[in-house]
């Protein structure tokens, strides 16, 4: 594809696209000066080999792509197309000639010959001078995702390159498997017919080569699978063993020498010819499908080497057990570019790299290629010597108990190492023969990593994705190792296993850096989690975690449960303590996309070591909590807890304590598992009081009371047979009902205070209190249908806003539960107590009435809400902090894949003027009487505003106004004209931007709505007011920028 056609990318044009103030890493327009990045081929490839004149990135990503013609050319655009959309990474194509921009979507497939390219994949088309402003939008609407949102019929999933291949790769392998083949051959078939494609779609084997290799049969590698035997595949295999590697090509279906060697057949021919072709979706129904085509030249081998699991999904019960998940290629970049910042410049030159459980080598070819570049720069050269390569691939190691996985590992690195080198150079190095190196069994192991020594297998940096698994095996390996060694393993968790051993396996100075699960590692409240974690922080130095816990839909395929990055090495006993990174990456658009994670400023802080031993919970409070929520939950931390009245059941019942005239909690029953009833062992027991109370299924759970006369009994088929009793005395007398679930929906834990009898399962849990205490109960129900204790709910417990919506025992019995006499406005909280019991009562009257209470129902809980912030005596911003948390933040926290998180909506006149309106109250609280702050929006477009304040004279002040009379792009440049030092490029990464100039401070905010609820305001008046006040003191105060 020639380069010839494309014209660089205009000084002009620049302006219009608002691209003049952005450079590197950013903007590429030049392949010689793309340094370090995980994308750095994919990028000199799009700039030297098709063509484009640049190359916009999002963190690292290219996302969109710009090419300059003279005159727009419909087929060279079509195979632009098409060459892009193989690589799997840009999302936009911007074409441009003369005054006219084309944007394409490079998420559409591709169509061969297509008439209807421009109606299929045509974003929009605009003029420089009728459209200017919708020009200006496409790279700010990158950025923020909102882009693709907008434009969502163009930017499918289903239709990128990724999905495609992976499809046609699963059917290919369902119809092998159809024909006779083993899972294993048939893997060992594709990976090698992948291989060949390769090597042909880049010209590394060609015309001649096929000829002389099938003896004449074909000159290419789809016409020998086009043949009606396979006697030409065989012969082919027989020149590629001896030129490249005995591994990959002992024989067709086999990588072993000794292992069986199915024949391939005539159907089996037909089935990889049609994956060869690439010209159609193997998997869509009515006939193929014909297009573009896939091209193993472009597509990246982070791609390619998720084969493996497809291959997985054939066996998905396999996959649960072990608890190993492919990892996406966003995912593995944020890992390695997150580990890379860390490592020595001694470790990068020098280091070894060890993945213990490196599934199809994703890490390690990540790890390979930033090797790469770090020999370019460090070097100045951008040619590597094949040796210099041999020794960079020998510093990587990696082994892993499934042997297929590892197989495609091998093939994954082969290809990484030939990528790095030029077709002809290649060809030249055939003719020594036997081209790659031998990996399998030598760098590459079918092993289990606690069969490993520590000492032959010693590495700087082990990385990867470690199974999370605690369900199988009570004496698998893991295990074993750790009850020998003496490490703890809470839940029997394979994670943690791996984390101990690998430490042991670190050279001096070397770092660990794995994805584990952050439930077990960060979260979970239990005593043998925490000691684990404070063991841990003792006998490790921890120097970045990365927190995806509300990314817990967006990652895994198939696996929801949240991850963490946590990065680490080793630490002397006697070290003192230190401070690490914490960072909460929030869900956005573009990670709706799949293309990458945002890691902006304001979700970036640290810990230190002292914090952790003080707050085991402190991970979990830091995902979401601005600094004046901290204020409030602290406050609200000091008061007395629920626990300090309430007894545990299960904890009483053993130490065979009465419970009488005490209040106590426990859960209900759990049934008999009817399949199970005969099996030695298992428990079941005899309950009257189950086979002759009302039962209540959770599904009828109402909140503050219950109706019970239309309840019946449980079950009359085992006469009261259950597996657990329960808590027997919660099925009777005065009792607070708490299912362990939580309804995001209604807004509240949910509680309901009821007295008759009855009974219901082990997920609701039951506050027993004496009769002389009913009072104090209805109060408690009360709370617990407040929002303050849901909001303290999300902060302050371990799953909810982490993990699962629910609410363990020992959660519920940390919440405060403080009387009046625990405030200093004793008399404000005894009304508002007696408010609150009185809504108690009245809900009781009316269940008694046959009138069932829906959350929403008669301003009720309004009411009980009012009441609640005045029985713990909050304030008007207090409040706003919890209602917007409950109203927006919480309803948007951990959004499933395919779902639009309120949050991401761009904020209303409305809501910016209610921004302003808040944070001009929020600051007053810091100065004088006769100084106030005068908030102006200078600019905005759909993704960014500059908002502007002032310090004025009280006298001077004047209320909130929208300007908008200048280009958000015009208004950075007039900014950046001023200061010393360049303004950031993608302010969606640095949403809390402040630049102080004479006597004004401008904020730069997306306009999100995360970033101007009035909790927004309030944090950012905190921040915000120590740097107004050092103005004050220099007297910078004025009406004028």
């Amino acid at each position: 594809m020639s380069s010839a056609l494309a014209q660089p990318l205009s000084t002009t044009w620049k302006d219009r696209l608002d691209l003049s103030n952005r450079g590197i890493p950013e903007l590429y327009e030049d392949a010689a000066a793309v340094g370090r990045s995980p994308h750095a081929n994919a990028i000199r490839m799009t700039l030297a080999d098709l063509g484009a004149s640049a190359v916009f990135c999002v963190q690292g990503v290219p996302t969109v792509v710009i090419v300059v013609l003279d005159d727009y050319q419909r087929e060279r655009v079509i195979e632009l197309h098409g060459a892009l959309w193989n690589q799997g990474l840009a999302a936009l194509l911007l074409v441009i000639s003369g005054d006219t921009l084309r944007a394409f979507s490079l998420a559409r497939i591709p169509h061969s010959g297509d008439p209807e390219f421009d109606s299929r994949c045509l974003v929009r088309q605009l003029d420089a001078v009728a459209d200017g402003l919708a020009i200006k939008d496409f790279i700010y609407g990158a950025e923020s995702g909102r882009l693709w949102e907008h434009h969502a019929d163009h930017f499918r999933a289903s239709e990128r390159i990724d999905q495609v291949l992976l499809d046609n790769l699963s059917a290919s392998h369902a119809a092998l498997c159809q024909d006779g083949l083993s899972t294993d051959a048939a893997q060992a078939l594709l990976i090698q017919t992948m291989f060949v494609a390769y090597l042909e779609d880049r010209n590394i084997v060609g015309p001649e080569y096929f000829r002389i290799a099938s003896g004449g049969a074909s000159e290419t590698f789809i016409g020998l699978l086009e043949s009606t035997n396979a006697t030409g595949l065989y012969r082919l295999f027989d020149s590629l063993r001896e030129d490249f590697n005995g591994d990959l090509f002992v024989a067709p279906c086999s990588f072993d020498e000794n292992g069986p060697r199915p024949r391939v057949v005539r159907t089996n021919l037909q089935t990889l010819a049609r994956f060869r072709s690439g010209r159609e979706v193997m998997t869509a129904t009515g006939g193929q499908l014909r297009f573009w085509g896939y091209d193993f030249k472009y597509i990246p081998i982070e791609l390619i080497s998720a084969v493996y699991d497809r291959f997985l999904g054939a066996q998905e019960s396999q996959r649960r057990v072990r608890g190993a998940y492919y990892t996406p290629m966003f995912l593995a970049d944020t890992v390695i570019s997150a580990l890379w910042d860390t490592l020595p410049a001694s470790t990068k030159l020098k280091g070894q790299f060890l993945d213990p459980a490196c599934g199809s080598g994703v890490f390690l070819v990540r790890s390979f290629q930033l090797l790469c570049e770090h020999w370019r720069d460090t070097r100045g050269s951008r040619t590597i010597r094949w040796d210099s390569l041999l020794m960079i691939l020998s510093r990587l190691r990696g082994c892993d108990v499934n042997a297929g996985a590892v197989r495609v590992a091998v093939f994954s690195l082969y290809v990484a190492l030939l990528q790095e080198v030029n077709p002809p150079d290649i060809q030249l190095l055939i003719k020594r023969g036997r081209l790659l190196p031998e990996l399998w069994g030598r760098n590459l192991c079918a092993q289990d990593f606690f069969q490993a020594s520590e000492e032959e297998l010693q590495a700087e940096v082990i990385l990867g994705n470690p199974p999370w698994s605690s369900r199988h095996g009570a004496d698998r390996n893991s295990v074993v190792w750790c009850k020998d060694h003496q490490f703890p393993m809470p839940g029997r968790e394979d994670a943690w296993a791996f984390v101990w051993k690998s430490l042991r396996h670190l050279r001096e100075h070397g770092v660990v850096s794995f994805l584990l699960p952050a439930m077990g590692f960060l979260h979970n409240h239990a005593k043998n989690a925490i000691d684990a974690r404070a063991r841990l922080i003792t006998e490790a130095r921890i120097f970045r975690i990365i927190n995806f816990a509300d990314l817990r839909f967006q990652l895994f395929e198939g696996a929801v449960r949240p991850a963490a990055l946590v990065i680490l090495g080793r630490r002397e006993n006697d070290a003192p303590g230190y401070r690490f990174d914490y960072w909460a990456p929030k869900a956005d658009l573009n990670l709706k996309m799949r293309r990458a994670i945002k890691l902006s400023s304001v979700d970036r802080g640290s810990i230190t070591t002292m914090d952790l031993r003080k707050d085991p919970f402190v991970f979990k409070r830091r995902l979401w909590m601005s600094g004046p929520e901290a204020k409030l939950f602290n406050y609200l931390e000091t008061l007395p807890k629920l626990g300090a009245l309430v007894s545990e059941y299960r904890v009483a019942y053993r130490r065979m304590e009465l419970f009488e005239n005490r209040w106590v909690v426990g859960n209900g029953f759990k049934p008999v598992n009817e399949d199970r009833l005969d099996d030695d062992g298992y428990q079941h027991q005899q309950s009257e009081t189950i086979f002759n109370t009302p039962y209540l299924p959770v599904q009828a759970f109402r909140v503050l009371a219950q109706d019970t006369g239309r309840l019946r009994v449980f079950s009359e088929r085992h006469d009261g047979l259950v597996h657990r009793k329960g808590f027997e005395r919660g099925f009777a007398g005065p009792r607070v009902l708490v299912p362990c679930g939580i309804s995001t929906a209604s807004h509240r834990l949910r509680a309901s205070y009821v007295e008759d009898p009855l009974t219901f399962e082990h997920i609701i849990f039951a506050i027993s209190v004496p009769s002389r205490d009913a009072r104090r109960a209805k109060l408690l129900t009360a709370l617990l249908n407040s929002k303050l204790l849901y909001w303290f709910a999300f902060h302050g417990t371990a799953s909810f806003g982490s993990d699962r919506p629910k609410i363990q025992q020992g959660d519920l019995l940390r919440l405060p539960f403080p009387t009046r006499q625990d405030f200093g406005h004793e008399d404000e909280s005894s009304n508002a107590e007696s408010a609150l019991v009185e809504l108690i009562d009245d809900a009781i009257a009316s269940t008694r009435e046959s009138m069932v209470l829906e959350t929403r129902d008669d301003g009720i809980f309004d009411e009980l809400d009012s009441q609640c912030y005045r029985y713990f005596g909050l304030g008007k911003e207090e409040i706003a902090l919890v209602e917007d948390s409950v109203a927006s933040v919480i309803p948007s926290v951990q959004p499933h894949r395919e779902s639009f998180a309120d949050l991401w909506r761009t904020a209303g006149p409305e809501e910016r003027e209610k921004y302003a309106s808040t944070l001009t109250r929020s600051m007053a609280h810091w100065f004088s009487d006769d100084t106030a702050v005068r908030i102006e929006l200078e600019a905005r477009n759909d993704d960014l505003a500059l908002v502007h304040l002032r310090l004025v004279e009280r006298q001077n002040w004047e209320s909130y106004r929208e300007r908008n009379d200048e280009a958000v792009g015009a208004a950075l440049a007039r900014l950046g004209a001023r200061m010393d030092k360049p303004l950031p490029g993608n302010f969606q990464l640095v949403p809390d931007f402040r630049l102080f100039i004479g006597k004004s401070l401008f904020l730069v905010k997306p306009l999100q709505r995360r970033f101007w609820l009035r909790s927004a305001a309030i944090a950012d008046a905190d921040a915000m007011a120590l740097e107004l006040q050092d103005a004050v003191r220099l007297g910078n105060l004025g009406d004028s920028a």
